[in-house]
């Protein structure tokens, strides 16, 4: 991790954020920093974030690359907290298909490849350190549109089909690690509809839109309330669980 190095102390806990340059992993790093509990490891893509803290140390990753996320997990003794924030709905090439007209094979899989694949491959690597942890948690940021119970609406098919296999990832993780990790919790969260550039182009500010800071603080709550007899649930910002 370059020169820089965690406070040498057995009495924090370890929180490892994928994904923190974003709004919502941001605001995850930035709650868990103003306790006196958490030192957090935190990724970014390309430009290395404002954030500063003592506790905080900022590293660069790409979530598609197989060797480089098993190289930060094997370098990491103990992880209590374990945030999969990566995602994308949107981007210069790639706007949510609101008909199957729109469908795009490529676009489908450059969701999957963001929004899927990076929970599982931190997954393949992350046993050991999660292990080490007295009751470790794991949580992957999906989204309501991701439940096929839920959905009414259609439309967003690369989203929702990468966020539809982004849970099944989780339920079957939290289902072999039962037996692996048995005092581990893995769920799926969805942090409700945040003020982020990710959403901003595709949502009008409502009374109900949360601030990363709102999200994540919620999600915080949650898990002081969650144990692994959950584990392997799907859970939204107001603490309710959702159907897959």
């Amino acid at each position: 991790m370059g020169n820089q190095t965690l406070p040498k102390t057995l009495l924090l806990k370890t929180a490892l954020i994928i994904g923190a340059s974003g709004g919502i992993g941001s605001g995850i790093a930035r709650n868990l920093l103003a306790t006196c509990e958490w030192q957090v490891i935190a990724t970014y893509h390309r430009q290395i974030p404002k954030l500063e803290d003592p506790k905080l140390i900022w590293y660069p990753l790409d979530v598609t690359h197989e060797a480089s996320v098993e190289a930060l997990m094997t370098s990491l003794n103990r992880i209590d907290l374990l945030i999969q924030a990566a995602g994308t709905l949107a981007s210069e090439h790639y706007q949510p298909e609101k008909t199957i007209r729109r469908f795009s094979p490529d676009q489908l899989a450059h969701s999957i490849a963001i929004n899927t694949t990076p929970f599982l491959l931190t997954a393949k690597y992350a046993r050991r350190a999660l292990s080490t942890a007295k009751q470790p948690k794991v949580v992957a940021l999906s989204a309501r549109v991701g439940s096929i119970t839920d959905n009414q609406l259609g439309g967003w098919y690369s989203y929702r089909i990468s966020k539809a296999a982004l849970n099944m990832a989780v339920k079957t993780v939290a289902l072999e690690w039962r037996h692996a990790l048995p005092d581990a919790l893995v769920i799926a969260y969805h942090p409700g509809t945040v003020q982020t550039p990710l959403s901003a182009p595709f949502h009008r500010p409502t009374p109900t839109t949360l601030t990363p800071d709102d999200t994540a603080h919620a999600l915080l709550a949650l898990l002081s309330k969650l144990n692994a007899t959950d584990t392997g649930t799907f859970w939204d910002w107001q603490g309710l669980e959702v159907p897959w």
